[in-house]
């Protein structure tokens, strides 16, 4: 599983001592990239970094930094021994920063990743920030905020107006951390990754399934059906919301009023119990900015749906986009085999989003 930000909340509240390793930047056959992390514990890890050879030196470096709060930033070549190791043909190199952490954290460390977990939780972004300070030898602190998209600023006012306007005009909307320097003073930055989002309409078998796979591939996901017997926490037990609509027809309407963000990274899977159902939840998806609309039946179902929401006006260009019948081609049968199809093709098309 990927670490999230909640991992790191959770190792701060247990008042434990452990370290954060991130790639800030790779190169050539590295097994992870910039921006994946690690926590590392006495005995314990949460996320990777790649795993092999590399992994264990990050680690080893990680523990032995373990015994007071400090950060440092180290690169780590992948040369012939370790890459033979990662059982790569070509070598490569990782520069990571470690950041260590006391079982006695500061409240504006703890304010901090509340605040930033909470975001997350919501799919909304905001900006970690760390100042640079205290250079000692190779090794360094920092002092944290938090920017939030309206321009709120969680934690100490540690940000001057010109790298805070650069954030508030996105400036930094990438992946990893970048470091930035203004006058004398460092600086790291870090926009949140906020997880994808598949919005799986339709609660029955398929539905169920596809969310399980979602869950282990570290999606966020939320399922909405107008039959509260299929649509509960308890069925769905790993989903980030479920929702009962009371008509598919005004079902997508109601998430965007209730301000969850439907963008490129929102994924929208239509699995209804009925063709009309599927018309309105498509009609819908349509208007949205859905990085994929996916639509479960046959091509017959499929091209009847298209010619109805066609003498509605609906451009054929936009029906183009739609993925239907849904998923890869695997000769899946039961709703397990059908939702690793599923899923498979949503892979496949965030990275070639990307």
């Amino acid at each position: 599983m990927e670490l999230t930000t909640q991992d790191i909340l959770n190792c701060l509240n247990q008042r434990t001592r452990f370290a954060l390793a991130t790639i800030i930047t790779s190169k050539g056959s590295t097994p992870r990239t910039s921006g994946s992390k690690m926590v590392v514990l006495d005995g314990q890890l949460y996320g990777t970094i790649g795993g092999g050879l590399v992994e264990a030196k990050v680690i080893e470096t990680c523990l032995t930094m373990m015994s007071s709060p400090r950060c440092k930033i180290e690169k780590f070549i992948l040369n012939q021994d370790l890459s033979d190791g990662l059982d790569m043909v070509c070598g490569g190199d990782l520069t990571v920063w470690i950041e260590t952490f006391s079982p006695d954290p500061s409240p504006d460390i703890i304010q901090v990743f509340t605040a930033m977990t909470a975001q997350e939780n919501v799919g909304k972004k905001a900006v970690l920030v760390s100042r640079i300070q205290g250079f000692s030898g190779a090794s360094f602190t920092t002092q944290k905020c938090l920017v939030l998209p309206d321009g709120t600023t969680i934690g100490p006012n540690i940000v001057p107006k010109p790298l805070f306007d650069a954030i508030g005009d996105n400036q930094f909307s990438g992946t990893a951390p970048v470091i930035q320097n203004h006058n004398l003073e460092e600086f790291i930055i870090e926009p949140s990754q906020t997880k994808d989002t598949i919005y799986i309409f339709g609660a029955g078998h398929v539905g169920l399934q596809l969310a399980k796979m979602a869950h282990l591939t570290d999606f966020r996901t939320i399922v909405v059906d107008d039959r509260a017997e299929f649509a509960n926490e308890k069925r769905f037990e790993h989903a980030h919301a479920v929702h009962v609509a009371d008509l598919f027809s005004t079902a997508l309407d109601e998430l965007i009023h209730k301000k969850l963000s439907i963008d490129k990274n929102a994924y929208i899977v239509i699995l209804t119990r009925g063709h009309l159902h599927d018309q309105a939840v498509l009609e819908q998806a349509l208007k949205t900015k859905a990085g994929y609309i996916g639509m479960i039946g046959s091509r017959r179902k499929r091209d009847q749906i298209y010619a109805n929401l066609i003498k509605k006006r609906v451009p054929q260009k936009s029906l183009d986009q739609v993925y239907s019948p849904i998923g890869l081609e695997i000769n899946s049968e039961t709703p397990a085999e059908i939702a690793v199809s599923i899923m498979g093709e949503i892979i496949q098309t965030r990275a070639q989003n990307q």
